[in-house]
């Protein structure tokens, strides 16, 4: 194939321009798909499942605890009542009845207590673990949120400078001989289309050229464009 000096370092350029645009599209597909996330929002989701956990834990002692004041409240009530009714009777009989039943009930009240107490301790307890744990996932947050936003101002970024770049590539590619640009394109679809020949190495796969390849690539007169016996890919000389 036949291409001036000129024509071939077009080549050459649009080449280095192509690598850069698919390696731009490699880091935009990478930013894009969020996997840099991926420990992060692992750990969300975990700590919105300890979140659950805790809440729940928290209604169920505080249901508990509301259970363990009515039935206080109740045996309070029914110990007031039976003051009430001891201080009315004139059955001895009766009297003896109420008492024991007010001994009854100052027992249960105070196991009532006793388990009130309990029960308030182990509320300070799951009050403090969900605090803890609220402040975690909401930390988790604000750091993925602050992630994922850097991260769309640099796809921003990076899609800005794609769109430059596939504008320039638009530009080169215009201004090389359409059978030339053809060919570059098929080769192109398969790896590096066009590499810089420095000493003996090819700049599109970085294998060395062999002493026989390299003296008939240095016979081909400076219009006539090489190709890299290994890749396949144009070399400039």
């Amino acid at each position: 194939m036949k291409a001036t000096p000129d024509e071939q370092i077009q080549l050459l350029e649009l080449s280095i321009l192509d690598v850069e645009i698919a390696r731009t599209r490699a880091s935009l597909s990478n930013l894009s798909s969020g996997l840099a996330f991926a420990e992060n929002r692992s750990q969300q989701r975990e700590l919105a499942g300890k979140l659950i956990e805790s809440r729940n834990a928290l209604d169920s002692v505080e249901l508990e605890l509301s259970r363990a004041d009515s039935d206080l409240k109740l045996v309070e009530q029914r110990i007031d009542k039976d003051k009430l009714r001891i201080n009315q009777t004139s059955s001895p009989k009766d009297a003896q009845g109420i008492q024991s039943e007010l001994e009854t009930l100052a027992k249960r009240k105070s196991d009532l207590e006793d388990l009130e107490l309990s029960i308030m301790e182990r509320k300070e307890q799951c009050e403090a673990e969900f605090k803890i744990v609220s402040l975690e996932k909401a930390t988790v947050d604000g750091e993925l949120a602050d992630l994922e936003s850097a991260n769309e101002l640099q796809i921003l970024k990076i899609r800005s400078g794609l769109d430059l770049a596939t504008s320039k590539r638009a530009q080169e590619s215009s201004r090389i001989n359409s059978e030339l640009l053809e060919l570059y394109e098929k080769k192109n679809v398969r790896g590096v289309a066009v590499g810089r020949l420095v000493n003996r190495e090819c700049g599109a796969c970085r294998m060395t050229v062999g002493a026989t390849a390299l003296a008939e690539i240095s016979a081909l007169p400076k219009d006539v464009v090489a190709t890299c016996p290994d890749c396949q890919a144009f070399l400039i000389r």
